[in-house]
C-alpha cells in the first residue's frame, strides 16, 4: 500500500498506523482520514497475523484536530463537510470514520503525545485503549468557535459532570487528569511511550484472538444498549444545524468574518485572546513543567 500522509507498518502481531503530517501537527485532512481508514480495514479484516493495532503520530503532537485549512474536508464554516467526514449517505457505514474504529475486530491502542485535541482527541477516544506520555494535553477547544462536540462519547468515558465542564468551556486537561478521569489507561514519560505500548500490545496478542474480539464486541454492545450510537448520530445533526446557522451567534459571526478577511490563524488568535484570562493558569502550569 502506498500512502502519503501516514506510515503503515506490520510487525506481526502488531500493526502500526502512524499519522505523518508533523508540519501540520497531524491535522486530519480528508486524505489522511481515508488512508487511516484503509490501513485499519486492512489490519482489522484482511490480515490474520495482526492481533493488535497501534495508532500513533510523528512530530510534536498526536493531532491538533481536523484540518481547517480548506483541504481537510471539514472547515468549521462548512456544515456539510463536517457532517460528511463521519457519514456517507444515511447513517453510519463500515467505511465511516467512527465505525472503522468501533467495529474493527482488532483492539486499537491510541499512543498519544503532545496535543491530542479537537478531532484528534475524538479519534483517540474512538480507540479501545489510550496510552499517553506525560506531556499530553486533551480537550475540545473547537467548541469555542461554535457547535456541539462531534464525537459525544465523553459522558461514557469520563462521566457526566466532567464531560459537561469540558464541553461547556473548551478547556484542556493534562495527562494526569485524563488518567484520573479514566480517559487514558496509562501515563508514562515520553521516552517510555513506545516500549509501554509495545508491551501492552504484545500482552493482548497472547490472549486468544477470538476471545479478544468477542470481548470487544461485548463491551461495545453494552455501550450501544446505553445509546452511544444514537447519541453520536444526534451529535452530527446538532453540529450540522449549528454550523448551518452561524449568524445566530455573534462570536461565530465575528470568527468567520476574521477568518474570511485575515485568514485562519488570525481568527484562531482572536478567539484564543477572548479566553486569555481564564486560561492563564494553564499557561503558567505549562511554563513550570
Amino acid at each position: 500500500m502506498a500512502f502519503e500522509t501516514i506510515l503503515y507498518e506490520k510487525q506481526a502481531p502488531i500493526a502500526y498506523v502512524t499519522l505523518n503530517r508533523p508540519e501540520k501537527l497531524n491535522a486530519l485532512s480528508q486524505q489522511l482520514q481515508n488512508e487511516v481508514r484503509e490501513a485499519l480495514e486492512d489490519a482489522g479484516w484482511n490480515d490474520e497475523s495482526i492481533r493488535v493495532i497501534v495508532l500513533k503520530a510523528n512530530g510534536r503532537a498526536f493531532s491538533a484536530g481536523f484540518d481547517l485549512s480548506g483541504g481537510g474536508g471539514g472547515g468549521m464554516s462548512d456544515a456539510h463537510s463536517i457532517r460528511n467526514m463521519f457519514m456517507r449517505g444515511k447513517g453510519f457505514s463500515a467505511s465511516a470514520w467512527w465505525d472503522v474504529f468501533w467495529q474493527n475486530p482488532k483492539p486499537i491502542i491510541a499512543q498519544v503525545h503532545g496535543f491530542c485535541i479537537a478531532g484528534g482527541c475524538a479519534t483517540a477516544s474512538f480507540c479501545d485503549l489510550r496510552v499517553a506520555s506525560d506531556d499530553t494535553l486533551f480537550g475540545a477547544p473547537e467548541i469555542r468557535t461554535g457547535g456541539p462536540y462531534i464525537p459525544a462519547v465523553w459522558p461514557w468515558l469520563i462521566g457526566s459532570s466532567k464531560a459537561r465542564e469540558l464541553l461547556f468551556t473548551g478547556n484542556l486537561i493534562d495527562a494526569q487528569e485524563a488518567h484520573r478521569l479514566g480517559l487514558v489507561n496509562h501515563v508514562v514519560p515520553r521516552e517510555d511511550l513506545d516500549e509501554t505500548v509495545r508491551k501492552l500490545a504484545l500482552t493482548i496478542s497472547k490472549v486468544p484472538a477470538q476471545t479478544v474480539e468477542y470481548n470487544k464486541k461485548l463491551v461495545n454492545m453494552a455501550y450501544e444498549q446505553m445509546g452511544i450510537r444514537q447519541v453520536i448520530e444526534r451529535s452530527l445533526e446538532l453540529e450540522a444545524n449549528a454550523l448551518a446557522s452561524p449568524g445566530s451567534s455573534p462570536e461565530i459571526t465575528e470568527y468567520n468574518r476574521i477568518r474570511g478577511e485575515q485568514g485562519l490563524n488570525a481568527a484562531l488568535s482572536w478567539n484564543a485572546a477572548r479566553f486569555a484570562e481564564e486560561d492563564a493558569w494553564f499557561k503558567a502550569t505549562r511554563k513550570r513543567s
